[in-house]
């Protein structure tokens, strides 16, 4: 969610150096909570045994991760069953979220699921009254590391973020 506040301070003249430093401070209001829907690819790529691959397919769970202290992706939370995935992702976003922000920036991306990117977009915008709320789909290394019918929220909030200012004038 950095990428879209980078262009715009860009754009609006704010140097390389003051750009980096307001990245910098706004890096800690950002997140994330991101589900798979099959664990093939966790599986191939090394990050989950074939027994708990096995086992969580058959009970049909899906986890909920996101990012730890050190900006590793961890398992938060494992839910039964496709349909309650996407209510839970939201009661999290919601416990993240409070006290509401007055300003927030979502980015729904998905590998092949966009039912529910669409879905999950309808809700956040209906919650939260977005400063943007896009949906795009998973680059292709994302893709090949969670699979298709993976998705993720990825929110930023703005609340003390500067207006950039346009024009020579700006440092």
């Amino acid at each position: 969610m950095l990428f879209p506040t980078f262009l715009e301070l860009a754009a609006s003249g704010w140097n390389g150096a003051r750009v980096a430093e307001e990245l910098r401070r706004i890096q800690p209001h950002t997140g994330m909570l991101l589900t798979v829907d099959r664990y093939d690819n966790l599986l191939r790529s090394g990050r989950i045994s074939r027994g708990k691959a096995w086992l969580a397919g058959m009970l049909d769970v899906k986890p909920i991760l996101s990012f730890d202290a050190d900006g590793k992706v961890v398992p938060i939370e494992r839910i039964r069953g496709r349909e309650n995935v996407e209510a839970r992702v939201l009661a999290l976003l919601d416990q993240r979220l409070t006290p509401r922000p007055k300003v927030v920036r979502f980015g729904v991306a998905h590998a092949d699921a966009p039912e529910a990117a669409q879905r999950i977009q309808a809700a956040l915008v209906e919650r939260y009254h977005p400063r943007d709320c896009l949906v795009s789909l998973a680059t292709g290394v994302l893709g090949t590391h969670v699979g298709p019918g993976a998705w993720g929220v990825f929110y930023q909030i703005e609340d003390d973020a500067p207006t950039p200012k346009r024009g020579p004038h700006t440092e």
